[in-house]
């Protein structure tokens, strides 16, 4: 079972205060916690819209969005592209079917 890490108990467990640790996380990566986090969270969606035939809710679900809204609005700011959209022109299985139609 995986423990939920909320940014307060990370700064907290690292013995410094939150706004501390915003700072020196944005200064290490370039992103805020919550930025870095949906780009990895993305990136997993990514790799699953790429690979695989689950769909996109259980994708959603796979890598830590319970709301399709949020999920969708910050993978096409992040990508350019919505999920179905990023599925058809990367996947392979999901580009053949497109061509076809």
């Amino acid at each position: 079972m995986h423990e939920k890490l909320s940014i307060d108990k990370l700064a907290s467990q690292l013995a410094i205060g939150r706004r501390n640790f915003d700072r020196r996380f944005v200064k290490a990566t370039g992103n805020t916690p919550m930025e870095y986090l949906q780009r990895v969270r993305i990136e997993a969606a990514k790799k699953s819209l790429e690979s695989s035939r689950r769909t996109i809710n259980e994708i959603m679900y796979e890598v830590g969005y319970n709301d399709i809204k949020a999920f969708r609005d910050v993978f096409k700011r992040v990508t350019g592209l919505s999920p179905f959209e990023y599925r058809l022109k990367f996947n392979k299985d999901f580009s053949r079917l497109s061509q076809r139609v």
